[in-house]
């Protein structure tokens, strides 16, 4: 790597046009530009160097690799010839160290990235000392990286991560790290600068939950002015929304672990890598994060409901005789066997989009569980289940395989009305034209049917819960549940409804001790 050294200065001439005339700018003055190197006064008459006009300076070309652009390093401003020759010679060392690199020209490009920032900077050069330290330990010579280089850097590194997992650490580090932390050396973070960040957090939050009051408040002034017709005031609610901040989700426990996770997850790649020492996510304590438990739609829970419009718990089950009339009152409805498979086997809502009819062995009362059909955004797209433990075979009681080969046939007499029209996707469960279904529509529609008929809420995942509750209830074995529902273990299961499962005990045992409390009345009655 020879370097070239030169004389420049910063004797300025006006610039000409084609004709030489002085080219003027929009104020009227003349245009300047510098000589550079081609000064006549750098040079005495012979051709010596001019020591008393202009400086020195440096440029040296830097080899990264085969096909591969050169990088160029460039310096001036030094007074003396040697001291040129001083300041290239100190750069040529500091890339000659990448030579004893496991990859000489990745680290050499590296060390040419540092050299030039410092020389942009003005301050010192990296130390060799501490080059050289790092090169034979096989660690990165880079140590300025900024936590949102290296977070941008391992998202787009990550290849190995479901679409929706994706998702979840993109808006992470979008809406919190980068803003928080992504100006910090990732080699310097530590947990105060975590605490500092979830405090910010949690003051943000205090706002958020203020605008969203202060919009709430305007937003139903606007509608009493329109139930009134006061337009004048109404536009004046709008005029004041439009400049008010939208409504904003607050970010509660759960969004505090997943940030962390998120954080722990990359920094766990960047020890990996060698660019930290330390996980300093892994050091952060958090207050735990209580799953709630699913609780059961009691009698006296559901007259609590109706009088009060309060759900006991976010995750609710259904019991048997709910679950019954639900299936009944969608009897007509087209995803009927949709909810009637989810209810008795437990499927996620993205597996039961998913189920095509090659899962299926009608035969031998099997469902082989091989792909779902996720959301993201609202955009969908078929992937593989959740985990390894998703990918499973369930069985399947007698009435199912009827109501499936029933919808089977159904489909078919679909297929021949609609004619070339018909889109081939395979899956079980679709549009009318057989495309496939939105995630969100079948929720939709699950909601819908429940006001239909007047039940108590639940949400699309607790026909899951339901099924999983009701079969430990009636006893089948925690493992095979497990399985069926594609948990990673049966203590997960157990742990998960053991709670639900007593309460419908103790529901059922009231109900049979309620029948024969009733039938003694009558004896004494007819006595």
């Amino acid at each position: 790597m020879a370097g070239s050294i030169y004389k420049r200065c910063g004797c300025k001439v006006p610039v000409l046009d084609d004709d030489g005339n002085p080219v003027r700018d929009a104020s009227g003055r003349i245009r300047r530009r510098e000589l550079g190197t081609n000064c006549r006064q750098l040079r005495r008459p012979g051709g010596r160097w001019n020591h008393r006009h202009g400086t020195w300076s440096w440029i040296l070309q830097v080899p990264t690799g085969p096909d591969q652009p050169r990088q160029h390093l460039r310096q001036g401003g030094h007074q003396t010839l040697d001291e040129a020759e001083d300041a290239l010679r100190h750069v040529q060392e500091l890339l000659a160290l990448a030579d004893k690199a496991d990859e000489p020209d990745h680290c050499r490009a590296e060390i040419s990235t540092l050299i030039r920032a410092a020389l942009r900077a003005k301050e010192p050069l990296p130390d060799p000392e501490q080059l050289r330290s790092r090169i034979s330990l096989g660690r990165p010579v880079n140590t300025d990286m900024t936590v949102g280089e290296w977070l941008t850097s391992w998202l787009e590194m990550k290849r190995d991560i479901a679409p929706n997992s994706r998702r979840f650490y993109e808006a992470n580090i979008r809406l919190y790290l980068l803003p928080h932390l992504g100006h910090r050396r990732l080699d310097r973070l530590r947990t105060a600068h975590l605490h500092a960040m979830f405090t910010a957090i949690e003051a943000s939050n205090q706002l958020v939950i203020e605008e969203n009051a202060a919009r709430e408040a305007v937003e139903q002034a606007r509608k009493k002015a329109w139930d009134e017709r006061g337009m004048k005031a109404c536009r004046a609610a709008r005029r004041r929304l439009r400049a008010m901040p939208p409504f904003r989700r607050t970010a509660g426990l759960a969004t505090i672990h997943g940030i962390r996770a998120t954080l722990r997850a990359a920094l766990a790649d960047a020890a990996n890598e060698q660019l930290v020492i330390v996980n300093v996510a892994k050091l952060v304590k958090l207050p735990a994060r209580r799953r709630p438990k699913p609780k059961s739609w009691t009698r006296e829970r559901v007259a609590r409901w109706r009088a009060t419009g309060e759900r006991p718990s976010p995750v609710m089950v259904w019991t048997a005789e709910l679950t019954a009339r639900f299936l009944i009152g969608s009897a007509e409805h087209p995803l009927r066997v949709l909810y009637w498979l989810t209810a008795h086997t437990g499927l996620r809502r993205g597996e039961a989009c998913g189920v095509r009819w090659v899962d299926l062995d009608l035969e031998n009362h099997t469902l082989s569980v091989s792909q779902q059909i996720i959301q993201l955004g609202w955009q969908t797209q078929a992937s593989r289940p959740k985990s390894d433990a998703g990918e499973r075979v369930i069985a399947l009681d007698p009435a199912t395989v009827t109501l499936l080969t029933e919808h089977r046939h159904q489909q078919r007499k679909q297929r021949l009305a609609h004619g070339p029209g018909w889109i081939d996707t395979g899956l079980v469960f679709t549009q009318a034209d057989d495309g496939p279904l939105h995630p969100a529509h079948v929720t939709d529609e699950l909601q819908r049917l429940i006001e239909q008929h007047d039940l108590p809420p639940i949400r699309f995942q607790d026909l899951r819960h339901g099924a999983a509750t009701h079969a430990l209830t009636a006893g089948i074995d925690a493992r095979v549940v497990q399985e069926t529902l594609g948990h990673s273990s049966s203590t997960f299961t157990r742990d998960t409804y053991q709670s639900v499962v007593n309460e419908v005990k103790h529901s059922a045992a009231a109900a049979l001790a309620e029948i024969f409390t009733q039938a003694a009345r009558n004896l004494n009655s007819a006595g």
